[in-house]
């Protein structure tokens, strides 16, 4: 059986997470601009939390699946549920930990520069791929399926969600490529 790494707060990174060399890993909330100090022990909570996005998207599409909702509904129901979530940790678990005294965030690099320093060559070129097929079946797919009203502008707006995050990918490794990260 292979060992089980362990995951350290050291190793945690994210968009509101910084490590500080004197005060440790730090979630920065943007809501009460105030930094608390996650531990090795936080670590497997952190991630709950973390998950909470994906798990609440799953949960709506598969309200659609189940109960034959439309696409606003799927969008009511995953904004109810990832609110109740994030709001659920916050007084739950965040707001429980220690505060960083007198603690500002530094600015971290741009999007751009930390997906080309993060990912590798492989990774981006598949994403691009991934994004491409989604920017262009999508629509395809409300035309094949006549959609109409909401669904159909909410496919629009997937469509171009994924486009916005092809042209972010494809910068990235345009980036990776020029600077060799």
């Amino acid at each position: 059986m292979p060992k089980r790494r362990i995951i350290k707060a050291s190793d945690l990174s994210g968009i509101f997470i910084y490590q500080d060399p004197k005060k440790g890993t730090i979630f920065y909330d943007v809501l009460s601009r105030k930094g608390y100090i996650l531990t090795s022990s936080d670590v497997s909570t952190y991630t709950l939390y973390t998950a909470m996005l994906p798990l609440c998207i799953v949960m709506a599409l598969l309200c659609v699946q189940l109960f034959h909702l439309n696409y606003l509904a799927a969008a009511i129901i995953f904004i109810a549920l990832y609110l109740i979530a994030a709001m659920w940790f916050r007084f739950t678990f965040f707001y429980k930990l220690p505060v960083a005294e007198r603690w500002k965030p530094v600015k971290k690099e741009n999007l751009f520069v930390y997906m080309a320093r993060g990912y590798t060559k492989q990774r981006l070129i598949v994403l691009i791929l991934l994004l491409l097929a989604l920017t262009i079946l999508m629509p395809v797919y409300a035309a094949e399926e006549h959609f109409e009203g909401v669904n159909l502008y909410a496919t629009y707006v997937v469509a171009a969600a994924t486009f916005v995050g092809l042209i972010i990918t494809t910068t990235s490794l345009i980036i990776k490529n020029k600077h060799n990260y």
